[in-house]
């Protein structure tokens, strides 16, 4: 196996890797556990993984939890917390987990979700309403004619949550939205917040969707099978144009 140069950054904020050996590739598509798996769960019964996959760097693999990844060494029965980075700065486990989380994200019903316009290209979002870089991305988006977006909600304070639910209990959801997002509803303005088991039930799905996912932060896209975290124009722009 071909070696790669690489520096473990011992990290709390993890994005992840993988590089599937055949013998290992083939246990995941038969759904059999390969002799390192039960290895892991012996030596870290209580630890949930989704898939163990070796990496390019021997006698390490990759551990996905479905919203982290971290890594093991049978050798050592030890395991590693952090991001793999090549020494020209290219953050494989990074990349690696928007793979797998765009392979999630192509999966998720988008009924629930608010749409917003009626262009060729499909963007789906998982927002905050007070998040500012969402307010930009909403100014960019409203602009164009050619996306049509699928907005799920994130809200990650009690602030924006009522923002969530004024949106979906009131009469006119786009327009709300629209008002919502250039502001009108700052400064502790009155809200609507209505007892609507369907609005409940909404909020819900979205949040489930997002930790199925593992979405950790405000504004993140699919489009076009790729995932862009945060409001990254020239990167959106790029596939769009694709």
């Amino acid at each position: 196996m071909k070696k790669s140069t690489v520096v473990v950054l011992f990290i709390l904020f993890l994005f992840p890797v993988c590089v599937l050996a055949k013998n290992e590739s083939a246990s995941a598509a038969k759904n059999i556990s390969s002799p390192v798996e039960e290895q892991f769960k012996k030596s870290f019964p209580k630890n949930y993984f989704e898939t163990i996959t070796p990496t390019d760097i021997k006698g390490v693999y990759e551990v996905y939890t479905g919203n982290q990844i971290y890594y093991y060494m049978p050798k050592d029965e030890a395991v590693i917390y952090g991001s793999l980075v090549l020494k020209n700065g290219v953050n494989i486990t990074r990349e690696s987990f928007f793979k797998k989380m765009a392979q999630k994200m192509a999966k998720i019903p988008l009924d629930s979700a608010l749409k917003v316009g009626n262009g060729k290209s499909a963007v789906v979002e998982f927002m905050d309403p007070n998040c500012f870089h969402c307010r930009q991305a909403y100014k960019f988006f409203s602009q164009r004619k050619d996306v049509t977006m699928y907005v799920f909600f994130f809200p990650l304070s009690k602030e924006s949550g009522d923002k969530v639910k004024h949106i979906l209990c009131s009469k006119d959801v786009l327009k709300t939205y629209d008002d919502v997002m250039s502001g009108m509803f700052d400064n502790n303005a009155q809200l609507t917040i209505c007892t609507d088991k369907k609005v409940d039930e909404t909020v819900k799905t979205h949040m489930q969707f997002a930790s199925q996912i593992g979405v950790r932060g405000t504004p993140l896209f699919y489009i076009k099978d790729e995932v862009v975290n945060g409001f990254d124009v020239p990167v959106i722009e790029k596939i769009l144009k694709e």
